[in-house]
């Protein structure tokens, strides 16, 4: 009896819409442009990480922690996600949020990720935290809305800045008594931050925390302000 052809049907993998879509355009990564996984491993030899503590509270919000320092990769990560529209970093970004999830042991009663003016995320066509937010337990949102529309906070001094979110967070009554974890891209000021802390605490929450993907005070480079949106 002759041997099973290795092209009989028994052998053959089905050909789905992502084997063609890889086959006309190899997956590349999103920071360096090589072919291979989102973030290739020698662009993660540029991220530098963050340690493993907790940070102290400031205003209403009572901690905060980053996986990475705002500088390097890590920076073009955030900005290549969020103003190039480069997606397929989300994925592996919010893997590296669950493994700090993970690490620190948190354990909040919701995940909520920073949420963006309805205009916004219409002109964007996502938001850049809750895809950060996709691998932690209950991390839909919900508890937190954005009623009014601001100016970007990249660009405004400090002053403006401080001032530009007041009242543009709204919480529901469900987060009374409850821990909550903020998830969002970045964290250089905090006003915004801080801005979601103190409406959830006008609700009753009994602490707020934030899992950040970076944190430090760097300003987007000249090349990356065209990607910035006013909406």
């Amino acid at each position: 009896m002759a041997p099973p052809s290795p092209f009989s049907p028994a052998k053959l993998k089905p050909v789905t819409i992502e084997t063609v879509l890889d086959w006309i355009y190899p997956p590349r990564c999103g920071l360096c442009s090589r072919l291979g996984p989102a973030i290739c491993g020698e662009c993660r030899e540029g991220m530098p990480a963050t340690d493993d503590s907790l940070q102290p509270s400031f205003g209403p919000l009572d901690y905060w922690v980053a996986v990475h320092p705002y500088e390097g990769r890590s920076a073009q990560a955030v900005r290549r996600l969020k103003y190039a529209r480069v997606t397929s970093l989300g994925d592996p970004m919010a893997k590296e949020l669950r493994i700090k999830f993970d690490q620190l042991a948190l354990d909040p009663d919701d995940v909520v990720p920073v949420p963006i003016h309805w205009a916004r995320l219409a002109w964007r066509g996502f938001n850049q935290a809750e895809l950060l937010a996709a691998d932690l337990p209950g991390g839909a949102g919900g508890e937190l809305v954005r009623i009014r529309r601001t100016r970007a906070q990249v660009g405004l001094n400090p002053e403006r800045r401080a001032t530009n979110l007041e009242g543009a967070f709204q919480a529901l009554h469900r987060v009374a008594g409850r821990h909550i974890l903020l998830v969002d891209d970045v964290l250089t000021t905090g006003h915004t931050a801080r801005e979601c802390a103190r409406a959830l605490k006008a609700r009753g929450a009994a602490k707020v925390g934030a899992l950040v993907y970076c944190a430090g005070s760097e300003e987007p480079p000249e090349e990356a302000m065209e990607w910035l949106d006013t909406a």
